[in-house]
């Protein structure tokens, strides 16, 4: 069976595109794992000669460009006759792309800058590829099974990448040379193309599967995004992700440049705590699922919320001058795994309550409108790092009492600070607050 083939949706078909599409979730983030990871492409740039101020840039390109050209994606989705020939094309062109990522080093004195412009037509295939991806889901997960589902997936793909980065972090050694990390990306590369097969193998379901309405809507662009807008739930749901993504977003790659320039840990060591990272993600999203029906939305949103402080708040303390040896290492890992269990649990929740206000018949504008702000306020939130650290409008160094700070900790308090009034923000979050009449698709 393939993606050509239409066929009316079962229960038991249904739960086999359910497998498809985790196992092609995991090709996609192994694949993207150097890229989406902090720590590869941090160590890359830096080694291609990237400032601080690049190299963040580069690790918010993926999510920035997802955030600004989504909208423009669902149009180039529309071309296509369905959601899984989209996704086939825009991977095949991101393969492409991969390979010149990796082939960087050879554009010497302009690597920098090669790098940034590949990775941001990588970066626009990836939106293509969020443009198809949730409407495509929204054909064989059913509302019940929507939080469960996305739980396995989450931890199906991040239990592959905590896997490959451990890998690459037990290879490359303290002070591994550029041909090493190449290495490691041309292995990710090979591993994208399984997803290849797998999206192929996810049937197209006739009228659109379980949505009962057809697989790519005939409404145009101007009236599809007219209906999103008219959504007022969505619309503040999306501002919300907004404000809370831009805030919270940059602690991880932020993280990492302190663990690398200011606290000097070894590169396995960096990649390690990336690993520990993912694995984190990885067991959140196991238990996302159960927590959510144990508490629901509303307490996990809370949950979300003073986690995200909290950790910022920690490493804002964590520094040489407290803490001596390696140490730190362990609690800066420790704490970054807190903080990536409560991002699994974040992700999941939100993408189940952005689907469950999507409007049936506007599924893949509704959805793209929301990924647009999800991802913008990601990507800006890295963006807006590397001005303030490029910009110098930071002391580098600066006391209180005995206690010395650096710059990097200085926007973890920052970040805290922010996150505590992003909780305000809560109360245009219908599962926290509902009100009003709208169509919502429970979870």
């Amino acid at each position: 069976m393939n993606y050509r083939q239409k066929v009316e949706w079962t229960p038991e078909l249904g739960r086999n595109a359910e497998l498809k599409s985790i196992l092609s979730s995991c090709c996609t983030a192994m694949g993207e794992v150097p890229f989406t990871d902090a720590a590869v492409i941090i160590l890359y740039a830096q080694m291609l000669g990237a400032s601080d101020a690049f190299t963040l840039i580069t690790t918010s390109l993926l999510p920035l460009t997802t955030g600004v050209m989504l909208l423009a994606g669902t149009r180039i989705v529309k071309r296509f006759s369905s959601y899984q020939q989209a996704i086939l094309w825009c991977t095949a062109f991101s393969i492409l792309m991969f390979g010149l990522i990796v082939a960087a080093p050879l554009f010497q004195p302009y690597a920098v800058g090669f790098l940034l412009t590949v990775l941001f037509l990588f970066s626009f295939s990836h939106t293509v590829y969020v443009a198809a991806w949730f409407p495509m889901l929204d054909t064989f997960v059913t509302a019940q099974r929507r939080s469960s589902y996305l739980g396995r997936m989450r931890f199906s793909w991040q239990l592959a990448s905590a896997l490959l980065l451990l890998v690459i972090s037990m290879l490359i050694g303290k002070n591994p040379p550029i041909w090493m990390l190449q290495t490691a990306m041309l292995a990710s590369m090979l591993i994208m193309a399984g997803k290849l097969y797998f999206i192929g193998a996810i049937p197209q379901f006739v009228n659109g599967g379980i949505t009962k309405v057809s697989t790519l809507p005939e409404l145009g662009f101007r009236q599809g995004l007219k209906i999103a807008l008219e959504n007022k739930p969505l619309c503040g749901y999306s501002v919300y992700l907004f404000i809370l993504n831009l805030a919270a977003y940059g602690t991880i790659p932020l993280t990492t440049l302190y663990l690398k320039k200011s606290l000097g840990a070894p590169d396995n060591v960096i990649v390690l705590i990336s690993s520990l990272v993912l694995t984190g993600m990885l067991i959140g999203s196991f238990f996302a699922g159960k927590l959510i029906g144990r508490f629901g939305i509303r307490q996990i949103f809370l949950f979300v919320h003073i986690s995200y402080a909290l950790v910022n708040l920690l490493l804002f303390f964590m520094g040489r001058s407290l803490i001596a040896g390696d140490l730190i290492y362990y609690l800066v890992g420790g704490t970054l795994f807190v903080y990536s269990f409560t991002f699994a649990c974040a992700n999941i929740s939100g993408s189940s309550e952005m689907m469950a206000l999507a409007t049936p018949g506007n599924k893949v504008m509704a959805m793209a409108f929301c990924n647009a702000f999800y991802y913008g306020g990601m990507g800006l939130s890295r963006l807006l790092t590397s001005l303030i650290l490029g910009s110098g409008a930071l002391a580098a160094n600066w006391s209180l009492g005995a206690i010395e700070f650096t710059h990097y900790q200085t926007l973890f308090l920052l970040y805290a600070i922010c996150i505590t009034f992003a909780a305000s923000l809560l109360v245009v979050v219908p599962a926290i607050f509902p009100k009003g009449e709208y169509i919502y698709i429970g979870h």
